[in-house]
C-alpha cells in the first residue's frame, strides 16, 4: 500500500512538472554559438511585431551541454498571445550583437517543442491551432513576395488584393486575421483598402469587439475606422431627424383636419348603418315616434330603442334634434 502511494505521488509530481515545462527544445551547439548560454522568451504586442527586439524578456532558460532548454509556464497567459523566442549572438568581425529568433502564438494550454536544426528555432511543433494557421499565412506572404512584378504600384495592389482575400476567405481564427490586417498596415496599404471595402472592416471590428481579444490589439484598426463609424452615426442621426420632422408634419396636418371637421360640425360616421338602422333613421327623419316606428316595421318597442341607440353612437349625435340638424345640413 505504501509502495502504491509512493508511485502515485511520483506520477502526480511528474505530471505537474510536465505541465509547467511545455516550452522546450534543443539547439545545435555545433551550428550556433551562445555566448551567454541562455535562450530568451518575450511576449509581443501586435503593435510591436515590426519592432524587432523592442519588447522586454519575460523569462530566460539556460542551455545545457546537450543544447536542451525549457521554460516554465508561470508567465504564460491562458489566452492566445504572440511570443518571441530568441538567442543573442556576437558577430566576431564587427563585434555586434545579432538575434536569431522565432515568433509563435501560444497559451498555457499548449505545448511547443523546437527541434534541433541548423537554423535555431526554425523547425518546431506546436499544439496551438492559431499558430499553425499563422505559419500558413507567413508561407503565403513569402510566396506573394517571391512573385516578380515589373511595376511597384501593381505589386502593392496585387499584394493587398491577395493578402486581404486570403485573410478573409482562408483564415478562420480571428487573431490570425488580425495579424494579416496588421501586415497591410505595416505596408501602409490598410487605409487604401478600407476605403474600398468599408463594410468588411466594420464587420471585422464588430467581431473583434465581441471576442476575448484585448482591445489594445485591435485599437489600431478601431482608430482607422473611427471616421467611418462617425459618418454612419451622423447619417443615422440625419435620417432620424428627417423621419421625426415628417411625423411631426403629419401629426400637425391630422390635428388641423380634425379641428376643421369639428368646426364644421360634420364628423364622419364611425361605421355604416345596417339596413334596419337605415329604415329606423328614415322614419325618425319623417318625425315618427318610437311606437309608430315599431308598428310600421313590425318590431318591438325595445328593438326600436336599441336601433336608435346604435344610430346615435355610429353617427355621433346626442339625440333626435341633432340628427335632424345633421340631415338638414
Amino acid at each position: 500500500m505504501v509502495r502504491l502511494a509512493f508511485v502515485v505521488v511520483i506520477l502526480l509530481g511528474g505530471f505537474q512538472l510536465a505541465a509547467q515545462t511545455h516550452i522546450s527544445g534543443h539547439l545545435d551547439l555545433e551550428a550556433v554559438s551562445i555566448p551567454n548560454g541562455h535562450v530568451y522568451l518575450s511576449r509581443v504586442a501586435l503593435e510591436d511585431l515590426s519592432d524587432n527586439g523592442q519588447e522586454t524578456p519575460i523569462a530566460r532558460s539556460a542551455v545545457d551541454e546537450n543544447g536542451f532548454f525549457s521554460f516554465k509556464k508561470l508567465k504564460i497567459t491562458d489566452k492566445d498571445a504572440i511570443y518571441r523566442i530568441y538567442i543573442e549572438q556576437v558577430e566576431n568581425a564587427l563585434r555586434r550583437t545579432l538575434r536569431t529568433e522565432q515568433l509563435f502564438i501560444f497559451s498555457r494550454n499548449d505545448s511547443i517543442y523546437f527541434k534541433r536544426s541548423g537554423i535555431p528555432f526554425a523547425d518546431y511543433t506546436n499544439t496551438n491551432i492559431a499558430d499553425r494557421e499563422w505559419r500558413r499565412l507567413r508561407r503565403y506572404e513569402t510566396a506573394l513576395r517571391a512573385v516578380e512584378v515589373k511595376k511597384e504600384d501593381s505589386l502593392s495592389s496585387a499584394y493587398v488584393l491577395n493578402l486581404k482575400s486570403y485573410a478573409k476567405d482562408s483564415l478562420q481564427i480571428l487573431m490570425v486575421k488580425l495579424i494579416g490586417i496588421k501586415q497591410l498596415d505595416y505596408q501602409q496599404l490598410l487605409e487604401k483598402d478600407i476605403a474600398k471595402n468599408p463594410d468588411y472592416y466594420l464587420a471585422l471590428l464588430s467581431e473583434l469587439k465581441k471576442s476575448d481579444i484585448d482591445r489594445g490589439e485591435y485599437l489600431f484598426l478601431e482608430n482607422k475606422l473611427a471616421f467611418l463609424t462617425t459618418e454612419i452615426a451622423e447619417r443615422r442621426y440625419r435620417t432620424s431627424a428627417i423621419v421625426n420632422i415628417i411625423l411631426c408634419m403629419l401629426l400637425v396636418a391630422l390635428l388641423v383636419m380634425t379641428f376643421r371637421i369639428r368646426s364644421s360640425g360634420k364628423l364622419p360616421p364611425l361605421n355604416d348603418l345596417s339596413k334596419q338602422e337605415q329604415n329606423v333613421q328614415q322614419l325618425i327623419l319623417q318625425g315618427k315616434s318610437n311606437k309608430q316606428i315599431a308598428e310600421e316595421l313590425f318590431i318591438s318597442l325595445s328593438t326600436v330603442k336599441t336601433h336608435i341607440t346604435n344610430i346615435y353612437n355610429k353617427l355621433q349625435v346626442s339625440g333626435r334634434k341633432e340628427l335632424l340638424q345633421r340631415h338638414q345640413n
